[in-house]
């Protein structure tokens, strides 16, 4: 089996992540919605208020964990704890279209708040696939 291709499969079945930091040994997870372009696929991008909480973690540890959200037990998915996460030279409006697209009402968002948002890169090193409970195997960028 192809994990890669089953990677991507994943990806596009889903347009949110658990992302999990951690600071002086106390762990945080919050659910973001993200996109990705498919000629960085070892990227991962979502958007944070610059002023959030979230934002000062990954100045004190850049190194994170994710996973995509199940929907079952029975559904595929991929997760990482092999990941780093920085501040994107790319701002919100060069990636507007890439969240639009993958998130749906990512536009109203926009709109009410985008001003405020910076673009953030999950740059994954090695994830975790399950396909289901017989097909799991690991990718590398």
């Amino acid at each position: 089996m192809d994990y890669k291709i089953e990677f991507f499969r994943v990806l596009d079945s889903t347009n949110a992540i658990a992302l999990a930091t951690a600071i002086d040994n106390v762990p945080n997870v919050r659910i973001v919605n993200f996109c990705y372009d498919k000629n960085r696929p070892e990227i991962l991008y979502f958007a944070s208020d610059r002023e959030n909480r979230k934002v000062v973690e990954f100045t004190e540890n850049n190194k994170v964990a994710f996973t995509t959200i199940p929907f079952d037990s029975s559904t595929p998915h991929v997760r990482s704890n092999n990941a780093i996460v920085l501040k994107s030279a790319f701002s919100i409006e060069d990636m507007k279209e890439l969240f639009i697209t993958k998130v749906p009402g990512y536009d109203e968002a926009l709109e009410a708040i985008g001003e405020t948002l910076d673009v953030f890169e999950v740059h994954v090193k090695e994830a975790f696939v399950t396909v289901d409970f017989e097909n799991a195997g690991t990718v590398s960028f």
